[in-house]
């Protein structure tokens, strides 16, 4: 009986013990009223697996025990690793459609686990120590159907009295009953619960579906000035919501209804006409911008519009995510790929569908696998004729290389669209994929390309990067580290590639016709060990949570020829409305979760993918439920200038993080219910001209 009671300890002790781990490491926390949470919510799990891994024979059990006891042990060291790499959790959909990401990066997932061999030992001793003395310690024995039934009414008490605690915990933002019932934010809950409790409910959402039913800003009906113009389309959401017998999509109608449009500026129409280059640049940073190395890089973050604090968050599907937030103006839904789940949702308002409706050739291009993240559905459903490694671009240039130069990429795509009309360069291996005629007998057409690029991406070092090596000579003598080395070398060619490109369009007489928009997909998560080294280099905290996603936006157009600074908060949800007010576009900006750039309607929200957020006024960590305002400065009676904290309105932080939650809400359903498509537009008629 003691053994018996010895296999019940094990499990409660193996998943607190990790769950203590995780805590420590990845949250670096420990003792708080989350603490009694964990364990009272780990307690139901671990009735309920030694109930299931002692129904059986003495073999079988043991064989049970100890498979489940790795797998418990695998999932918080894989975690561990994942949230090393990427800064958040995978999620079962990720863990189900991912193997082939999995295995292209085994050389870095391996520089990882190397970097925190310490914490997945910590966590393994558990499994080992049961390995040692499992004979002697434990009995697997059968249960009797008594004791069996005994056990399973325990796991079922327990289990009701987390849903009490959780029926009680029904207070604020991130209270338990909304973690469990409203909202799927899986840092929080794993912070407040546990890893394996967020896991199961990850597996629930995952297998059944899961809408997001979080309270969201009090929205109050907005009144539409007849002489103001906003960026607004001819909705009658009064109608739809009268004929709609969808409570959710009533829901959202009532919710768009009420947002405030964002009003035109004296930015409104300033490139119309004009081209677009649009590129999502892999592990594009600060960092890679130097006068010296990426000259043209340089210039092209100090001239045109210079955005001061913008932000770039990293979300769970990492570049995947990044193009989402960049290309839809949409925060990534918890738990599935967003993009590729967009490929079977009606985008009108994605870049690709919006400029061709308004006759632009549209093209996108990767120099890389082009099914990768299922590119090759996505983005041909945003408007895109699409061409990457695999279906075309091969034939073209080296795509057999780790990573593949972006330099080469833009050599053999831009005549595909920035016609050169004293020469017909198109490949004939692309030109029937474009159905375009031969180019002496084309008028010149507007275009808005799209670029994924792959020349930035890890590993950082000199062997593990063929643009590094190839740029290592103008490196090697840098006084940085060989990461930090390798990651300017390989973004050489990047800058290399945008010399390249500025020289062709001004050689085709375009250049001042060409706007050109770069933003990162995500920070250089493979320099996460150079953190401080960074910040020693840019100049500002780059080991802060903050502070990490600060970066670099280009908004580039030469004809602009005095720099235009942005003090506002801004981030990569942001660019899809800045870029169609710009381009004098009919969108309509309440149904975006971003906002204008260069309006100054309401302050900026940069919003993480754990739900926290900055704005002008400071920063909000959700994990740890803490504000930290900015400071200002101010001259004091004594004629002496001291900093002190900005003023924060009285339930400000409740305020942006309702309208956090509410985007986040919005933004998931959207995406379910393929929002776009109840509001009765046509896509070839949002842009036409009146």
């Amino acid at each position: 009986m003691k053994n018996k009671i010895r296999n019940l300890f094990w499990y409660g002790f193996l998943i607190i013990y990790l769950e203590i781990m995780y805590r420590i490491f990845i949250f670096n926390t420990f003792l708080n009223l989350d603490l009694l949470y964990l364990v009272l919510f780990s307690i139901p799990i671990a009735t309920f697996f030694y109930l299931i891994t002692n129904l059986f024979n003495e073999k079988l059990n043991k064989i049970l025990v100890t498979i489940l006891s790795f797998i418990i042990t695998i999932i918080f060291m894989a975690q561990a690793v994942y949230f090393n790499f990427y800064q958040s959790m995978f999620s079962f959909f990720s863990l189900m459609n991912g193997t082939g990401q999995v295995m292209a990066f085994v050389k870095d997932i391996v520089k990882i686990m190397a970097g925190i061999w310490y914490v997945l030992l910590i966590m393994l001793i558990p499994f080992i120590l049961f390995l040692i003395f499992s004979k002697k310690i434990f009995s697997f024995k059968k249960l009797g159907f008594r004791k069996a039934m005994i056990y399973l009414i325990i796991t079922i008490m327990f289990y009701l009295s987390t849903l009490l605690v959780i029926k009680l915990d029904n207070k604020g933002s991130y209270s338990l009953n909304t973690l469990y019932a409203k909202t799927h934010a899986p840092m929080i809950t794993a912070k407040k619960v546990g890893l394996l409790t967020m896991t199961r409910y990850d597996l629930v959402r995952f297998i059944f579906g899961f809408e997001e039913k979080t309270e969201v800003e009090d929205i109050k009906p907005v009144e539409i000035i007849p002489e103001v113009k906003y960026n607004i389309l001819d909705i009658d959401f009064d109608e739809l919501l009268e004929s709609e017998t969808n409570e959710t999509i009533k829901s959202m109608h009532e919710y768009f209804k009420n947002v405030t449009p964002t009003k035109q500026n004296d930015y409104t129409g300033m490139f119309k006409d004009k081209n677009l280059i649009f590129i999502t640049a892999e592990g594009f940073d600060t960092l890679a911008v130097n006068e010296e190395l990426t000259p043209t890089l340089y210039k092209l973050a100090n001239n045109s519009f210079v955005f001061k604090n913008f932000y770039q968050p990293l979300y769970p599907v990492s570049t995947s995510d990044g193009e989402y937030l960049n290309m839809t103006g949409l925060i990534p839904k918890e738990g599935v790929w967003s993009m590729y789940r967009s490929s079977f949702t009606y985008q009108p308002f994605a870049i690709g569908n919006i400029f061709k409706s308004i006759g632009y050739k549209t093209m996108a291009y990767h120099n890389n696998a082009y099914k990768y993240y299922d590119r090759n559905l996505s983005h041909p459903n945003m408007g895109f004729t699409y061409i990457g490694c695999g279906n075309g671009l091969e034939k073209r240039m080296n795509c057999k290389i780790w990573p593949e130069s972006d330099l080469d990429m833009m050599k053999v795509t831009l005549d595909d669209y920035a016609y050169n009309l004293n020469k017909n360069t198109i490949d004939e291996t692309v030109s029937s994929m474009i159905e375009e005629t031969p180019i002496e007998e084309k008028e010149i057409q507007h275009f808005a390309t799209y670029y994924m690029t792959v020349s930035g991406h890890l590993n950082y070092s000199k062997m593990g990067n063929s643009m590094a090596y190839k740029h290592w000579n103008e490196v090697k003598n840098l006084p940085y580290s060989e990461a930090v080395k390798a990651y300017i070398g390989c973004n050489m060619e990047f800058d290399k590639a945008m010399e390249y490109l500025l020289q062709k369009l001004e050689e085709y007489g375009i250049l001042d016709d060409t706007v050109i928009v770069i933003s990162p997909d995500h920070y250089p998560y493979g320099l996460k060990n150079e953190r401080k080294e960074m910040s020693k280099i840019l100049g500002y905290d780059r080991t802060d949570k903050f502070e990490n996603y600060r970066t670099t936006f280009i908004l580039y157009n030469s004809a602009i020829t005095e720099p235009i600074e942005v003090t506002k908060y801004t981030t990569s949800i942001d660019i899809i409305p800045t870029v169609y007010n710009l381009f004098g576009l009919n969108f309509d900006s309440r149904l975006f979760m971003g906002r204008d750039m260069l309006s100054d309607d309401e302050e900026g929200l940069v919003i993480l993918s754990d739900r926290s957020w900055i704005t002008d006024k400071g920063t909000y960590n959700s994990i740890k439920g803490v504000f930290k305002p900015f400071t200002k400065e101010v001259t004091n009676e004594a004629g002496e200038v001291e900093k002190i904290p900005v003023e924060v309105p009285e339930g400000y932080v409740e305020e942006v993080t309702a309208k956090a939650n509410g985007r986040f809400r919005m933004s998931n359903l959207i995406l379910s219910n393929d929002y776009y498509k109840h509001l009765g537009l046509d896509k070839h008629e949002e842009n036409t001209e009146e």
